[in-house]
């Protein structure tokens, strides 16, 4: 059986730990804002001792928490997009579904994947509706820690916020990033995969509650 696909289409942005979300309903056919919803997520992902998946942006975790827990191996495509496959959550110990095995193993060929880091992520999503109550995209405000561990071990911090489309078109992202770069905020640097080596301070408390839009 193959894995279920679907295009993912999104941008990241680094943000200081105190910076207060922007104003969500000033976005152009944004009509509400619905009420934050938290999740707590923890991830962990594997490639191989060289990385190979990630010198070539490829990403593929493990993960519980929040509306689609289980194993995710995304990769890329055109600006902003990538194709994400999913198989379900299973046994911890029963390692990388073969799906997704048999997706990678060009890149991987007899090299064996191992968990390469760990990520917990405290995420306040709001989702963003139109015309007609139509969801439009989900802004996510996400504070993680992130522990390498290869090729040694480092945790680190850092605070990063997501819009990827739900139903929305892509001008809903370039008003989105011209709203943010207007505040001084720009797109991610890295991918998640590779976060964990951000020279990023750690905040004083990573968990805290988010500020959330009314």
């Amino acid at each position: 059986m193959n894995p279920t696909h679907v295009v993912e289409i999104e941008r990241k942005y680094d943000v200081e730990d105190a910076a207060p979300l922007p104003p969500l309903d000033d976005l152009p056919g944004v009509g509400r804002v619905e009420p934050a919803v938290e999740h707590q997520l923890e991830a962990m992902y594997f490639d191989t001792a060289d990385l190979r998946l990630a010198s070539r942006h490829i990403t593929l975790r493990r993960r519980t928490g929040g509306d689609d827990a289980g194993w995710h191996l995304k990769l890329p495509s055109a600006t902003d997009e990538r194709h994400e496959f999913h198989e379900p959550l299973g046994q911890e110990t029963d390692g990388v579904p073969e799906p997704l095995l048999r997706l990678v193993r060009v890149h991987t060929r007899e090299s064996t994947l191992v968990p390469i880091a760990r990520l917990t992520t405290r995420r306040v999503v709001c989702r963003l509706r139109g015309q007609n109550d139509v969801v439009l995209a989900d802004f996510s405000d996400d504070h993680v820690q992130a522990q390498t561990l290869t090729p040694k071990q480092k945790t680190q911090y850092w605070r990063e916020w997501e819009m990827e489309l739900v139903d929305g078109s892509r001008d809903l992202l370039e008003a989105g990033q011209n709203m943010l770069a207007a505040a001084g905020i720009q797109p991610a640097g890295r991918p998640p995969f590779q976060a964990g080596t951000r020279p990023r301070r750690p905040p004083a408390s990573p968990h805290r509650s988010a500020a959330a839009p009314s």
